[in-house]
């Protein structure tokens, strides 16, 4: 076996995959995207700086560090495909095959490509099962009924727009969308949806499509997402069970607690048995 390789943008998900990928006895590296906010924390000695828009460039890193698996972790933001990127010849060849550019048809035909090249790109959940929360209400305070009507109807939105690759949220209030995400990000719905509610708080809901790939861009969240709702007028946060990102789980759950937000992990299941009674984090 060859060596895993974390093609690495900002946020904290790197660094904890590079965590638990060391703790299971693999010997990682970052493949750092420079277009992003990629920070090394406590492994400055594994970073291999690489540019998104260099495909070959990427696959001849991977190829000098005998990387055979890719894991994709972090944040690059999505508005990047529309700048004037300088693409190597290998990119362009890649995006000219593409059906669009929706994420999906980039990721992929990109890993198409990298397999043929004994590269093969694995689940995002290998390295990070313990941030998917199982089904269940996390926080102290149940949800009355109106509230519960908002999240599954916002799920049910959440997860069509999310089939579309169009993005993986909604916000909702009253049984109506007001806010739908895309290339801006999660944040920025929260910001331009939370505006809308004026009587009651907002219902922001997230969800993967229902078959998602999960070697891609599954749903995250962490502290910055509570935060912005919080400063937005939005107080019940759903997400789609084992298949959302939770960015440090614990510290998540209590900071949702003391910014008064409702967590809910959201299944096939009964929304209403669900909220019956609160759902502890399982120890690690």
């Amino acid at each position: 076996m060859g060596r895993l390789g974390i093609l690495a943008g900002g946020g904290n998900l790197p660094q904890i995959g590079m965590r638990e990928a060391i703790a299971a006895g693999e010997d990682p590296i970052f493949l750092s995207i420079a277009e992003s906010d990629f920070k090394p924390g406590d492994y400055p000695d594994r970073v291999v700086p690489i540019r998104i828009a260099k495909i070959g460039g990427l696959l001849k890193a991977c190829k000098a560090n005998q990387v055979d698996r890719l894991l994709l972790l972090g944040k690059v933001k999505k508005e990047i495909i529309f700048k004037s990127l300088n693409f190597d010849l290998k990119a362009i060849a890649l995006l000219a095959r593409m059906v669009n550019r929706h994420d999906y048809s980039i990721f992929k035909t990109v890993a198409e490509d990298f397999e043929k090249e004994g590269i093969n790109i694995i689940s995002q959940k290998t390295y990070l099962k313990s941030l998917l929360l199982p089904e269940g209400r996390y926080t102290k305070r149940s949800l009355d009924k109106k509230q519960l009507d908002d999240v599954e109807f916002g799920m049910e939105y959440a997860e069509k727009i999310a089939h579309l690759d169009i993005g993986q949220a909604v916000v909702v209030v009253d049984k109506s969308v007001l806010a739908v995400e895309a290339v801006e990000g999660t944040d920025q719905t929260i910001r331009r949806g939370g505006q809308f509610a004026k009587k009651r708080k907002a219902v922001v809901c997230k969800s993967s499509k229902p078959s998602q790939d999960d070697r891609f861009d599954l749903p995250t969240v962490g502290a910055e997402t509570l935060k912005t709702m919080s400063e937005s007028n939005c107080d019940i946060l759903a997400l789609r069970e084992g298949e959302t990102i939770v960015v440090n789980p614990a510290e998540f759950i209590s900071l949702a607690e003391k910014l008064k937000i409702h967590i809910l992990s959201i299944g096939r299941g009964n929304v209403s048995k669900i909220n019956s009674s609160q759902k502890k984090l399982p120890k690690n």
